[in-house]
């Protein structure tokens, strides 16, 4: 009969550790993968989100992974780079300043990105400005 209920409880509890491990596994996986940098993602002017991102270009395009699991991503595919990078007003864990740059979407809506200035090299992508 004991036999019976641990069985009963026991596969839930298995399955709900094996699904943490996985979504903390993808999330450091994406995290660390190269040219991977923390950032905050706004349309608009409004104010910035509470949580941070990670993000990565690929090619034209800015994946912001977001979530706790970061496995909501979501695909900016990038036009042309508005302004920036400049001082921004946004805080980061770890980082005293940051910096942030104004992009404008294929749709042409315009999307700012605010990094820690550690990760300022990274922020532009393939739009850095040519000297």
């Amino acid at each position: 009969m004991i036999w019976a209920l641990l069985a009963i409880l026991g596969v839930p509890i298995w399955l709900v550790v094996g699904a943490l491990a996985g979504s903390l596994s993808h999330r450091r996986r994406f995290a660390h993968q190269p040219g991977a940098f923390t950032c905050r993602v706004r349309t608009g002017e409004g104010k910035w989100g509470r949580t941070t991102s990670h993000a990565l270009w690929i090619h034209d395009e800015l994946l912001a992974a977001g979530g706790l699991a970061r496995l909501r991503i979501k695909p900016l595919a990038i036009a042309e780079r508005v302004e920036g990078p400049h001082a921004c007003d946004t805080h980061f864990r770890g980082s005293d300043s940051s910096v942030s740059i104004t992009l404008r979407t294929d749709d042409g809506v315009q999307v700012q990105v605010a990094a820690p200035e550690t990760a300022a090299a990274l922020l532009p992508g393939p739009f850095r400005q040519v000297t």
